[in-house]
């Protein structure tokens, strides 16, 4: 099903668009797997650019919609599976789809999630007379088949939390884990056709971008959610309390953006029994993801130095602690087996001198963003002229404002300051040609900012809800468009 390919992020310079799938056109709701994705790639081919970056394709939680806070680290999201592919597969007729009215403008996921479920499940009956979809064979089915076990077991509980599981299943006792197998094998087998139908579409996606130049830069957070199949299937691995519920949490300690830190709420590893285990687990999920991806991005990168962990009771991240963490140990063994090149460390935040040597150790790129650059009480290292080769340089991530926004919301001191620097009162089309003019490797911006869009497409803003769902219009990426990109990336020598 995927052609396996090895990214190159040594040589030219390269560019590349960061543009979450949920963001691209689609007239079922939500960006998809379908031809507007493909669309997005022949767009980025004509633009002369060599990387896309997407979020992390994984299921979400209704907690909030955010991908950084998923219910499994294996399944992906079954709302980017293309509706108009599986008609043109057979396995739907164009009667099965009618009467759904989606949102243009914006991702409704409630809404999304509820008409996909019923629309796949269509699918999935047509299928069992059909037998278009080999779900038996397909390459992921043993990663997948936990979280669809406990997806099952979910519906079967009225979508009580696991830790609210009869005792039995709750700690996974074989004879248990076999009953319910069998008691749920129509809901367990549905959950798989659905990933399965992911994976296909996905990594047809990939190759077809693969094959036109473009590689796929993806995205792995450090954490997993406490409603997860992952901490369900392996409870030893984190630092929980006798009765399974997590005894220490994550987030960050305050700092000069917050007074009480960020609070996550996901659960800590216990690293101490991650080594004993050879990191299995994590050796298992890195794999997995250099699978799906050309590129990836490992969020949170201070964590594999040191994580600060917060008694679960507390409601702020004030009063946590620092846990060294066996990041070093697991490199070895990423390096050992030729893993490390095409991982890129979200060095970002509260970065001690332990974790630049951390970083430079294994020779991990880091990550800069200009939006952070232009302090007026201090020269700082993002600011373009002292950023070295060894990076991905941004405009700004999917967690700060677009250009745009950015430059609306400074004060008329810093904007001044801004304006000096990049020599230009078109201040976002300056910004970005001088990213495009550092040392970096690799110089990534956000599609809203080739767009010119205000804080109202943002993707996220951290720490409040309404997040990911801004979408674009389908006439947006125009030939002009295509134009101005690829004569910024001719004019600075990127490819």
């Amino acid at each position: 099903m995927n052609k396996t390919r090895r990214a190159n992020m040594s040589g030219n310079r390269k560019a590349g668009i960061l543009c979450p799938v949920f963001s691209l056109s689609s007239k079922y709701g939500i960006g998809s797997f379908g031809e507007s994705a493909y669309e997005f790639v022949r767009f980025l081919k004509k633009s002369k650019q060599t990387y896309w970056q997407i979020l992390p394709l994984v299921p979400i939680s209704s907690d909030g919609n955010s991908p950084y806070l998923s219910p499994s680290t294996f399944a992906g999201n079954y709302m980017y599976i293309d509706i108009d592919k599986l008609i043109e597969d057979g396995l739907l007729t164009e009667r099965d789809v009618r009467g759904y009215k989606f949102e243009d403008d914006y991702v409704d996921y409630d809404y999304v999630a509820k008409v996909k479920d019923e629309i796949l499940r269509k699918a999935f009956e047509n299928n069992k007379d059909l037998k278009i979809i080999d779900t038996e064979n397909f390459s992921e089915r043993e990663l997948v088949r936990g979280f669809c076990l406990f997806e099952a077991l979910k519906k079967h509980f009225n979508g009580k939390s696991w830790l609210e599981f009869p005792d039995d299943i709750k700690y996974r006792k074989k004879k248990s884990v076999d009953y319910y197998e069998k008691l749920l094998k129509d809901e367990i087998e549905y959950n798989v056709f659905v990933q399965c139908l992911f994976y296909k579409q996905y990594f047809e996606l990939k190759n077809y971008a693969n094959d036109l130049g473009i590689k796929i830069f993806g995205d792995l957070p450090i954490y997993v959610s406490k409603e997860s199949s992952d901490m369900w299937q392996n409870p030893e691995m984190f630092v929980v309390n006798e009765d399974l519920s997590p005894k220490l949490v994550a987030g960050v300690p305050p700092d000069r953006f917050s007074e009480t830190g960020q609070y996550w709420g996901n659960p800590v590893y216990d690293w101490d029994y991650c080594e004993k285990t050879g990191f299995d687990w994590w050796l298992k999920r890195l794999k997995h993801n250099l699978k799906m991806y050309d590129v990836l991005r490992l969020d949170h990168f201070r964590g594999f130095e040191a994580f600060w962990a917060i008694d679960a009771s507390e409601s702020t991240a004030e009063n946590g602690h620092w846990i060294k963490a066996k990041g070093e140990e697991f490199f070895e063994i990423l390096k050992k087996e030729n893993l490390i090149d095409r991982i890129v460390a979200e060095d970002l935040g509260l970065i001690t001198d332990d974790v630049i040597n951390l970083r430079d150790r294994f020779s991990f790129k880091g990550m800069k963003v200009m939006q952070f650059a232009f302090d007026l009480n201090e020269e700082s290292d993002y600011l373009p002229h002292n950023v070295g080769g060894n990076c991905v340089y941004y405009t700004g991530t999917h967690d700060n404002q677009t250009l745009r926004g950015f430059v609306n919301s400074r004060g008329s001191d810093e904007l001044e300051y801004i304006k000096n620097y990049v020599n230009s009162d078109d201040v976002e089309y300056a910004m970005i040609k001088v990213a495009y003019m550092t040392r970096a490797d690799l110089c990534m911006c956000q599609i809203q900012d080739f767009l010119d869009l205000d804080d109202d497409y943002r993707t996220n803003t951290p720490n409040t809800l309404g997040n990911w769902t801004w979408r674009m219009k389908k006439d947006w990426l125009t030939d002009e468009l295509e134009c101005k990109i690829s004569s910024i990336v001719k004019l600075y020598n990127r490819d």
